[in-house]
């Protein structure tokens, strides 16, 4: 089982398609690097892992998903 901050749980709450996931098949999703917040999958995830978040608008390279960002305790 993997624990997340209630502010980082309450964060991925936000954005409705995210509300709709289970956090099983949230795990593999990036994390986005300016904000910390749950991101989406983008064109080129597969070769350059690019991602893009609904919150802040960033779009680019999101090394992190969401299993090893909890699993490592990254959170600020």
């Amino acid at each position: 089982m993997i624990y997340l901050p209630k502010s980082v749980l309450h964060r991925m709450k936000v954005h409705e398609y995210l509300r709709t996931l289970d956090f099983e098949d949230l795990k593999g999703n990036p994390v986005c690097t300016r904000c910390e917040r749950v991101a989406l999958r983008d064109e080129g995830w597969s070769e350059d892992r690019i991602g893009h978040c609904p919150a802040c608008g960033h779009r680019g390279v999101m090394e992190v998903t969401l299993h090893e960002y909890a699993e490592k305790m990254m959170y600020r």
